[in-house]
């Protein structure tokens, strides 16, 4: 039985709002060293589950245990990237100005890493720009660059792919698999499966709030003989969710 404990492990979360069970008992463990898929079509709270882990929603029930017994709350905020699906940057900032953020706010910024990163994303030469004429696909680009530019022992994607041309979805795909650090793990919440699912070790499929499915992708290609968007298509047919 392997002593590492998990970087992220979730039980019984549950999230209700005014008129709204958001989350509705979710279980999860994320090992170390691992990119998991967290994927459902819009609306089945994906976005609410990365925020309720990332600490900028409060969970009605249940827990959640972060890296090395962090307590929920800014200790373990310390231990999460969260990469969110929008980010507001103020007017005046350019490109150069969001990354001199990250590396005043975040004592785990890397400067090496932020300088790989623009070069993969293609951001070196917009140093300068101002980040509202940015088109929305390097927007994402520049919020990814600027969530791994952190050296931390968990990242949060909230469909990172969004918004962004083939060409630039190959190169975010290379970016996460080029830089998640050594044991750290990165959890991804998407709803097109096909165009990521060959950087997963494992998947969760959330449907209405609920965990529906898992598995690890390897079994499923060679036990299976069968892809994730595959099982992924059959899963949310049944569901009723597509």
């Amino acid at each position: 039985m392997s002593l590492v404990k998990p970087v992220l492990e979730i039980v019984g979360l549950e999230k209700h709002f005014l008129n709204c069970e958001a989350l509705r008992g979710v279980d999860m463990s994320i090992p170390a060293g691992q990119i998991v898929g967290l994927l459902g079509p819009n609306a089945s709270g994906k976005t609410t589950l990365l925020k309720t882990v990332a600490g900028l929603l409060q969970p009605t029930a249940g827990r959640i245990h972060y890296a090395e017994g962090a307590e929920p709350g800014p200790e373990a905020r310390k231990t999460i990237a969260f990469c969110p699906d929008a980010l507001t940057f103020p007017g005046w900032m350019r490109v150069r100005d969001a990354f001199g953020f990250y590396r005043e706010m975040y004592s785990d910024y890397v400067q090496a890493r932020a300088d790989e990163l623009m070069g993969i994303l293609e951001l070196d030469q917009l140093q300068d720009t101002y980040v509202r004429r940015l088109s929305k696909g390097m927007k994402e680009r520049l919020v990814l660059s600027l969530t791994f530019s952190r050296e931390t022992r968990l990242y949060l994607l909230d469909e990172p792919l969004d918004g962004i041309d083939p060409v630039g979805k190959m190169k975010v795909i290379d970016a996460i698999l080029a830089l998640q650090p050594e044991g750290a793990s990165t959890l991804v919440s998407t709803h097109l499966v096909k165009d990521i699912e060959r950087i997963f070790d494992s998947v969760y499929f959330l449907s209405k709030g609920r965990i529906v499915f898992t598995g690890a992708c390897d079994a499923m290609r060679e036990e299976n003989n069968q892809t994730v968007e595959q099982a992924y298509l059959e899963v949310f047919i049944r569901e009723g969710s597509i």
